[in-house]
């Protein structure tokens, strides 16, 4: 994968950058020689990179904080990447509005847009895919092979400290890394990679095994060691549940117990207020009987002088009628005592008899309610039934934590002994991989020497297993420069340049270009001088790759460079810039 251009469309936001075979610089050149060293900041060289590692698919959000911040400059606007992968010529296009869909394509073609995870996984197939190489390799390490090659400052702590990591976060600890390492020096990763899944594998069953272990803990208030007993006991109450539930046979023999009693007591207030209204017509009935119908003998004779006053004849002609109206009067008065005797007999025999019923319903009724209470019935036996539901519940949902708990450590076991497999088997893929180590390390050490002329085989390279870490084994890198500030910064120079030119001796399938961004601040510019004149004659050999890098004009050439004064000064580095840029001329438009 070789770069060639980079722009955005409209072309309005900065100017096209052509990529070139051999050294790109990314100058930044002061506009007066009275400019202070802090007006080279912020002039753009990084955010031009940023915008290479934006169109080969970089997480775009507010981590990247350089770039996003630029949200509004960049909306509305499409910034293009064209490059080339085995002589042919493909372009991106991608955008801050829409950031996961891209556009991309045969140059020569109209792009169609993909969406980001369907097209990492095709940039991977296209730059890195290796049918040949007998490691693991997968498509998910698009992004995080990729960062090897885009050592773009990310304005954090300990960048370029060590060799064999890489400069963003995106990237964990070695165990990790070395997978990827092995891949670009050729060398077979799978054991590094059983290793790595083995790790995660532990790790993340430990992850799980607290979140559990908490999850218990936290609910049931009991150790998670003792939950075997807190099972216990949750078993035994559902047991004793049931056994008031089985009291009543079933549910719905409840329900019809239930009913009984309900219409026993409404049948007995039903008789209860029939006694109670025939007692009303008793106490009435007895009220009339006690109220005798008597005419006595002087109220006869003041009726009947009444009428004699009234009149001789008509006293004459009523006085029989009278008399036996009297009769009658008092025979009647009779018949009703006899009539109100018999209905308060009958209405009293009636009350005994609802009485009698009454009794003996209320004793059935009674023994119902008794039965309800004599088996713990917590009241309502629909309590019981979502008392033993709930308890079920409860138990199944322990159950089923205590399980996962178990499974987990089994799967932890598994894994740990994987694990320990590995250790014994580390010792001899040391030894198995020490020939390609020892290529590698042919081609590194003629690097060094000729950056380092001074220290010729003063580097040393090799692999060393550590059965007992979590890696396994360590890539170490060191070299003798005195007690230079930028030792670390020359050993990621190497080491990089190293890998670039040996995936191009084994014809692996990688980018073909190398972005260090800042590396040569407080380096030896001695040292540059030598990278510059060993990548000068690397290409004459016929060799194909880009070497991009920024870097400032400072002080004088004499102080910045020294050395060969007439190979490399600041006149030459500005006309074969790739892009020059100053306080007055930044990056952006």
């Amino acid at each position: 994968m070789f770069l060639k251009k980079l722009y955005s469309e409209p072309p309005t936001l900065f100017q096209l950058v052509e990529f070139k075979n051999g050294i790109n610089f990314i100058f930044g050149k002061k506009d007066t020689a009275k400019d202070t060293k802090d007006s080279l900041n912020s002039i753009g060289k990084t955010t031009l990179l940023d915008l290479i590692d934006f169109c080969l698919l970089s997480d775009f959000s507010k981590k990247n904080t350089r770039l996003y911040k630029e949200i509004k400059r960049l909306t509305n606007h499409k910034i293009v990447l064209e490059f080339e992968i085995q002589s042919i010529h493909y372009l991106i296009k991608r955008t801050v509005d829409k950031p996961r869909d891209i556009e991309f394509g045969l140059f020569s073609e109209t792009p169609k847009v993909i969406q980001i995870d369907d097209l990492k996984e095709k940039l991977f197939g296209l730059i890195f895919d290796n049918p040949d190489y007998r490691g693991k390799l997968d498509s998910s390490w698009y992004r995080k092979l990729m960062l090897f090659f885009l050592k773009i400052h990310k304005r954090q702590r300990g960048q370029f400290l060590d060799p064999i990591k890489y400069l963003s976060s995106e990237i964990g600890k070695e165990i990790e890394l070395n997978q990827y390492h092995f891949f670009l020096l050729g060398i077979d990763n799978t054991l590094l990679c059983r290793n790595y899944d083995a790790q995660q594998g532990v790790s993340e069953r430990n992850t799980a095994i607290r979140e559990v272990k908490r999850l218990v803990e936290n609910h049931y208030q009991i150790d998670i060691k003792n939950v075997d007993s807190e099972i216990n006991r949750l078993e035994r109450r559902i047991k004793k549940i049931k056994k008031i539930i089985e009291s009543f046979q079933l549910a719905e023999q409840y329900d019809d117990v239930e009913a009984q009693a309900n219409l026993l007591t409404r049948q007995i207030k039903e008789l209860s207020a029939q006694n109670f209204w025939d007692n009303k017509k008793i106490e009435t009935y007895q009220e009339s009987y006690e109220l005798k119908d008597i005419l006595d003998t002087r109220k006869i004779n003041q009726i009947k002088k009444l009428y004699n006053e009234a009149s001789l004849l008509l006293g004459e002609k009523i006085g029989k009628p009278l008399v036996e109206a009297i009769q009658f009067r008092k025979q009647l008065a009779l018949s009703r005592e006899e009539f109100l005797s018999d209905e308060i007999n009958a209405l009293q025999t009636e009350i005994e008899r609802r009485r009698e019923k009454i009794k003996k319903w209320d004793e059935e009724r009674a023994k119902l309610f008794l039965f309800l209470d004599s088996k713990e019935a917590l009241k309502d036996l629909t309590g019981a039934f979502y008392n033993l539901a709930e308890t079920k519940t409860k138990l199944s949902d322990l159950e089923g934590k205590v399980k996962t708990y178990h499974d987990l450590l089994k799967e932890k076991a598994d894994w740990e002994l994987k694990d320990k497999e590995i250790n014994k088997e580390i010792l001899e893929y040391v030894d198995v991989i020490k020939p390609q180590i020892s290529s590698f390390y042919e081609i590194m050490s003629s690097v060094y020497n000729d950056i380092y002329p001074k220290n010729q085989d003063n580097l040393s390279f090799g692999v060393s297993p550590k059965p007992r870490t979590n890696a396994k084994l360590s890539i170490n890198i060191n070299f003798d420069d005195g007690e230079s500030k930028g030792k670390n910064r020359g050993r990621t120079l190497v080491y990089d340049i190293a890998v670039l030119l040996h995936t191009i001796k084994k014809n692996i399938n990688c980018p073909k270009f190398l972005i260090h961004d800042g590396l040569f601040d407080g380096m030896d510019k001695a040292h540059f001088i030598e990278l510059y004149n060993f990548i000068e004659n690397t290409l004459s050999q016929g060799k194909k790759f880009q070497y991009i890098i920024t870097l400032n004009e400072e002080g004088t050439l004499n102080q910045n460079f020294g050395g060969d004064f007439e190979k490399i000064n600041a006149d030459k580095i500005e006309k074969e810039a790739i892009a020059v840029l100053t306080p007055a001329n930044k990056f952006w438009n």
